[in-house]
Formats: C-alpha cells, structure tokens, sequence
C-alpha cells in the first residue's frame, strides 16, 4: 500500500497526498508548515497546517520521518473529527491547480 499524507478540513475538503508526489515541505513561520506536491496532468497542489508555536522543525521532522518509516495513509489533521498528529492544531487550506 502506498504511502501518504491525509488531510480533512472538511466534509468536502480533504485530500490524500501519495508521498511519492511530495516535492518539498516548508515551514512559512513558527506556527504554518507547507506541503507541496505534484499533482497529476503536471499539476502542482499545496496544503498548509497550523502547528503549535515553536514546534515547526519538530512537525517537518515527525512528516519526513513518517514518510520515511510508514506505509498506508497517515493522517496529518482532521478537522472534522478533531484527530492531528502532535503539536499539529488545524489544516490551514488545500490548493490544487490543474
């Protein structure tokens, strides 16, 4: 089974992001980690979670050793049923461009 990042912001917002499309993950500050990714048809996407303040490297390292270490979905934030990986509190948005 492949594996991946999942996020749910919503009932009709959320997105399974295969770890083998993940380009680059970026902290924008102390408290907002990015998460680029190729998408299909040469598309690009991006997904932003908010962390605890001070916890950015701790989160990038916990995604990369997750990736590095897992097979199957993880699941990164759920906004819907309130289940985040440690010292992560929200998924920030999703963006997908064609």
């Amino acid at each position: 089974m492949k594996n991946g990042l999942v996020l749910i912001n919503s009932a009709t917002s959320m997105i399974f992001i295969p770890g083998d499309k993940i380009r680059f993950i970026h902290p924008e500050s102390a408290t907002d980690i990015a998460i680029y990714y190729e998408g299909d048809q040469f598309g690009e996407g991006s997904a932003n979670i908010t962390v605890n303040t001070g916890y950015a490297d701790e989160v990038l390292k916990e995604l990369a050793r997750v990736l590095a270490d897992t097979t199957g979905p993880f699941i990164v934030a759920d906004d819907v049923n309130s289940i985040y990986m440690p010292n992560v509190t929200a998924v920030a948005g999703v963006t997908i461009s064609a």
